[in-house]
């Protein structure tokens, strides 16, 4: 089988050899193809129990009768029940005097709680439960400023607290860590952060039940119905400007939490009692919906979760079927890549022993015919040694007739 006949049927191996590469490439790549899935459908759930327009209708309404400017309030409202916030000047930034006490009160009982303080601290010579009740209960200051130094002064805490809030850090104020201003909507979220979550600040929320008694939120003789959690604040500077806030959580059936911050308000605490006993009014006429809406959210989250779960479900097997795919591909391409090149070393080696039996041949005959050549001109010679030889006999042989004559 001569060189260019060997090539050619190599070349043909080859060919055939990558069409079959091809259409198995092609059959793994429709295998892999991911199933397309439907899209779970989730009803979206309610978005609010609460009724916006009427919540700005109740307070624009008693600012109007009461001559107070709507710039000088700020208010948040919550039902933990369901979640759901409302907020008047939510973003208005306010000093809070000694408001202010209840953050400060809730990082130094998570330190406690976490162990980074012991039980048996004293603090400028006070234990802990005293410290809390002089701070929050009677709002005192010089022990308040104890704390503040202990807990590694004003910056520290202020940004320790950051984590009770849901702002990001580009939503507070400077004036928050410069000089601890808050915002109903930040004070709010501290209140929803306690209310949550109690146990992870112990002795705040039971010395707020304690605080100001007939005063504030309880001011109002309808108020007394309920408990209330609350602190107050206080403070008129030195650019007469009067501070006066109380934030709390106040104990109806499902409970609401409620800041109310104010400035230059005139008769401020029955400012804040009014509003205090409005917010309660507004929310009692909630009561019949929060269960239902509760367990509707409930429902429709609990059925997102399912649909969520389902689609991941259906992703994971995709994404298996897919891996799967690929390693079946892989694992083609693999014996394919081997197949082709078993066949062209195959083809190599019978290449290389054609070349050599050519060689071989070729040698073969090379010797051959330098023998036959050899022994044709040793033939030659020899036929000339033996022609001489006659000759020399024959005319020998006529010297030797001449002489006898």
């Amino acid at each position: 089988m001569d060189k260019n006949r060997i090539c050619r049927r190599g070349a043909s191996l080859l060919l055939c050899a990558a069409l079959l590469c091809a259409l198995s490439l092609s059959a793994f790549g429709e295998e892999a193809a991911p199933a397309e899935t439907a899209a779970p459908i989730v009803t979206e759930a309610p978005v609010s129990i609460l009724d916006e327009a009427k919540l700005t209708e109740l307070v624009e309404g008693f600012l109007k009768e009461n001559s107070i400017p709507k710039d000088r309030v700020g208010i948040g409202f919550c039902l933990p029940a369901t979640g759901d916030e409302w907020f008047y000047n939510p973003d208005t930034w306010f000093y809070p005097a000694s408001v202010y006490k209840v953050p400060l009160m809730m990082v130094l009982a998570e330190r406690v709680g976490a162990g980074m303080v012991s039980p048996d601290e004293k603090i400028a010579g006070l234990d802990l439960q005293t410290t809390f009740e002089y701070i929050i209960i009677h709002s005192n200051n010089d022990y308040a400023h104890e704390v503040r130094k202990f807990l590694g002064g004003d910056e520290v805490w202020r940004e320790e607290a950051k984590q009770y809030a849901k702002l990001a850090d580009g939503d507070y104020d400077p004036d928050y860590m410069q000089y601890c201003y808050f915002s109903p909507r930040y004070i709010t979220n501290v209140l929803e952060t306690l209310y949550a979550d109690p146990e992870r600040f112990p002795r705040v929320l039971d010395c707020m039940l304690k605080a100001d008694q007939g005063h504030y939120f309880r001011l109002p003789d309808e108020m007394h119905v309920y408990n209330v959690a609350q602190k107050y604040g206080s403070y008129y500077d030195n650019q007469n400007t009067n501070w006066n806030h109380t934030v709390g959580i106040i104990y109806t059936p499902s409970p609401i939490i409620l800041s109310v911050m104010t400035r230059d308000v005139g008769n401020y605490e029955w400012v804040i009692g009014q509003l205090a006993a409005r917010f309660k009014d507004y929310a009692l006429t909630l009561e019949e919906q929060v269960t239902p809406f509760v367990e509707e959210r409930e429902a429709q989250e609990a059925e997102r979760q399912a649909a969520e779960q389902a689609a991941q479900e259906a992703e994971r097997q995709a994404a298996l079927e897919a891996e799967r795919a690929a390693s079946a591909q892989a694992q083609a391409e693999l014996r394919q890549r081997i197949e082709t090149r078993e066949k062209q070393d195959r083809a190599d080696r019978h290449l290389k022993l054609s070349l050599v039996a050519t060689a071989t041949g070729l040698a073969f005959l090379g010797v051959m015919s330098y023998v036959l050549v050899g022994r044709h001109r040793k033939k030659k010679r020899y036929e000339g040694y033996r022609r001489r030889f006659e000759e020399e006999l024959q005319q020998e042989s006529l010297k030797r007739g001449r002489g006898k004559r």
